[in-house]
């Protein structure tokens, strides 16, 4: 005997959850589900399929299989190059080489830049490379790049150039000489002495003798100056010699009670090869060689300046003052041409008697000794994130914004990164994968400054934990802004490796912000010579192409001859209904591919015309309608669809229906999850037109007159809880928008 029913609809607004036990599972949400997108209005519709993009062509790279199954492939994007707003360059990244395409073109794979070459990178191996804009300008770090590249573009003659930036410091650690910092030696070595250098104690100081005054203050005191003596208190005037200064050693001993370090930092000094650097500038010889053999990894540009960091250190001949580097963030001065692109010091000398401020357009470091190994660091609207493998940190100013003589560090999570490339910037905020799960970086409210917080935690952490290690050190994030979407490329497969197609691609997942939910989408392979995904390629939301238009004098053409009208050249905007495409790559070359083909077949341009089949499908939460204890039937169920079809296609004799959709159904009762169980149900088909609709000829729009179809299905078995399967049917659609249940639960517990 039945006790009570009730009448349950349902939609599809929390997306993917892993994380609820059976009997708390909640509502509108699925266990499990692959190639389904998630409407903002709570409905799903079946992913495209993958398939080149119109008008493509495939670019040759020049190298073997073999030399791709190993290498680094990645897309970058360079907006209004040269100054150019006509022009978006996307720069592909293959191995060592860069191509270059105009992104607002209507087919970017077939609308190649630089004349259709490439450059190359020398140097440039296994490691990625990161980029920033500044100037209209593109720079390019990586860990086996020597120097920072600076590329710029000339639209008139459609050449990209490339050149090194030379980092420079000033040489604020100087060399261990081996002395207290007061001590006056009687001796003198090269070390002090490039350390007494370095410290204001130029050749050029006037003495009476006309000596130099390190080689005076001995004559006059029996001892060399420490560091910890600043020339400036031996200085004297002589107004009867034209009031200039002269130094005078006694005169330095006697005004010297400092115990402590002077300034640093009157030579500059390339920051990597150090020791060079110091002997080509003193002129000594015997100096530490100190070599810094790590580069930058990551770049940003923020606050009119280039940010780098990054350098994994690693210190050949240096000494106990060399710098590690790991922990390091180098700001240049203010950009006001590519000469400041490598000033990462302030412009005063520091030893300078007169003249020695930090003014806030100088370059200069930020050291986070917290910092095991800094990861990247990106600009936010008010501040620089730096994310490393042990945590995140903000740099930010006093005031707002970045000055070189006011701004604070503050650690904002200690849930490090290890891969850049998870990290994504949404509008300000950033989603990024941690070693703990998903976590979303916003200003609090209040303070202004960043917090974090895990988002996959109560969601989807099963999932993200069963990711293996390398697929999450390899993934790679973007944000679909027209959308309001977080996705993520990923490779979970056995034989996924650093030496194996790393990256190469077989799964999307996708963070839904506006719905604060997850779904995903797994790629199809052909049997042979598949495609693959490498990249996301950030498309504009839209493209300029040219149209000629004749000159009209109110309505008159204007005319050179009688036959000759003059016609201007003008662009057409047009705008683009997605913003992203996929960097693809097929043997050894490469395209572009989309979420586009209507007949949902993965790659059927490059499998001549078959590609290969997918299956949508999800897996609904249990149900258990408000009771764990008695039984339940479902005598009958409602699903509502989106109708798809809208016109005919004569093939031979018959006409068929384009578009078409269907809706397998399944029931599975109590949490069962094999068909050995006895408890899942017959496959049903849901989708259903109720009535015969009778087309006037291949023309005809299918005005079939409902926009939703509704169909009312009997749903066998019994049990404390239902689940359903819905999967789609080969080469049809289906767009879902909800189901309903009528239920009965019987007095039989």
């Amino acid at each position: 005997m039945a006790v009570g029913n009730e009448k349950i609809y349902r939609s599809f607004t929390k997306g993917l959850i892993t994380e609820a036990s059976p009997l708390t599972f909640p509502e509108n949400a699925s266990i499990d589900e692959r190639n389904f997108v998630l409407n903002r209005n709570g409905s799903r519709s079946r992913r495209l399929g993958l398939d080149y993009e119109g008008g493509y062509s495939l670019k040759a790279t020049g190298f073997s299989t073999a030399a791709l199954q190993t290498g680094k492939q990645s897309f970058h994007k360079w907006d209004v190059p040269g100054g150019d707003t006509t022009v978006a360059i996307g720069v592909i990244r293959i191995l060592n080489k860069l191509w270059f395409i105009d992104l607002l073109t209507n087919a970017p794979s077939a609308n190649f830049l630089n004349g259709g070459s490439s450059i190359t990178l020398a140097g440039l191996n296994t490691a990625d490379i990161e980029t920033a804009t500044i100037n209209n300008k593109l720079v390019i770090v990586s860990e086996d790049l020597t120097y920072p590249i600076l590329l710029s573009y000339n639209s008139s003659t459609d050449i990209v150039t490339q050149t090194d930036i030379i980092v420079e410091v000033r040489d604020i650690w100087g060399v261990n000489d081996s002395l207290l910092v007061n001590q006056r030696p009687t001796s003198l070595s090269n070390l002090h002495k490039y350390n007494l250098r370095n410290q204001g104690w130029a050749p050029t100081i006037q003495t009476s003798t006309g000596a130099d005054a390190i080689d005076r203050t001995f004559t006059q005191i029996g001892q060399y100056p420490s560091n910890a003596d600043a020339w400036i208190n031996g200085k004297i005037t002589n107004p009867s010699s034209g009031d200039y200064e002269k130094y005078d050693g006694q005169t330095m001993e006697n005004n010297s009670q400092s115990n402590f370090q002077v300034a640093k930092g009157s030579y500059i000094i390339d920051a990597f090869n150090r020791g060079t650097e110091r002997q080509s500038n003193s002129g000594l010889t015997g100096l530490p060689l100190d070599k810094e053999n790590g580069s930058f990894s990551t770049i940003a540009s923020y606050a009119s300046r280039i940010f780098y960091s990054g350098v994994n250190s690693s210190i050949t001949s240096g000494d106990s003052r060399s710098p590690n580097y790991s922990g390091y963030i180098f700001f240049t001065s203010i950009v006001t041409g590519d000469d400041k692109l490598g000033v990462c010091y302030q412009e005063a000398d520091p030893t300078d008697a007169e003249i020695n401020d930090l003014v806030t357009t100088d370059g200069g470091t930020i050291q986070l000794p917290e910092a095991t190994q800094i990861i990247k660091i990106v600009s936010s609207q008010s501040s620089l994130l730096v994310f490393a493998d042990n945590g995140v940190w903000e740099v930010y100013g006093d005031t707002g914004g970045f000055i070189a003589t006011s701004f604070q560090t503050s650690k904002v999570s200690t849930n490090g990164v290890k891969n850049a490339k998870s990290i994504v910037n949404v509008n300000g905020n950033f989603v990024y994968w941690s070693k703990a799960g998903i976590y979303l970086l916003t200003p609090d409210p209040a303070s202004g400054r960043f917090t974090a917080k895990s988002i996959s935690l109560t969601t989807i952490q099963s999932l993200f934990l069963d990711i293996p290690t390398v697929g999450k050190n390899f993934c790679k994030g973007f944000y679909d802004e027209k959308e309001n979407r977080v996705r993520w490329l990923y490779n979970d497969t056995d034989t996924y490796s650093t030496s194996n197609y790393i990256n190469k691609y077989n799964k999307e997942l996708v963070l839904d912000l506006t719905l604060e939910a997850f779904y995903v989408n797994e790629f199809s392979s052909l049997a042979s010579n598949s495609p693959y995904i490498a990249d996301y390629v950030d498309i504009p939301g839209y493209s300029v192409t040219t149209t000629d238009s004749d000159v009209l004098v109110g309505t008159d053409e204007v005319i050179v001859t009688s036959t000759d009208k003059v016609i201007i050249t003008e662009p057409l905007i047009a705008s683009r209904t997605t913003q992203f495409s996929f960097l693809t790559l097929v043997g050894a070359s490469f395209t572009i591919s989309k979420f586009v083909n209507r007949s949902f077949t993965d790659w059927e341009t490059a499998g001549s015309g078959t590609g290969v089949s997918y299956s949508s499908y999800l897996v609904t939460g249990y149900e258990l309608f408000g009771d764990i204890i008695r039984n339940k039937q479902v005598p009958y169920i409602f699903f509502y669809f989106n109708r798809t079809e809208d016109g005919f296609t004569t093939v031979g004799p018959a006409l068929t229906i384009d578009n078409p959709s269907s809706c397998l159904v399944q029931a599975q009762w109590n949490w069962a999850n094999s068909a050995n169980s006895g408890k899942w149900g017959n496959q049903f088909q849901a989708y259903r037109l109720l009535r015969n609709y009778i087309p006037s000829g291949s023309g005809d729009p299918f005005d079939y007159g409902d926009s939703v179809i509704v169909t009312k299905n009997k749903l066998r078995g019994s049990g404390k809880c239902v689940s359903l399967k819905i999967e789609s049917e080969a080469g049809k659609d289906m767009q879902i928008l909800g189901w309903g249940v009528s239920a009965v639960a019987t007095s039989k517990p």
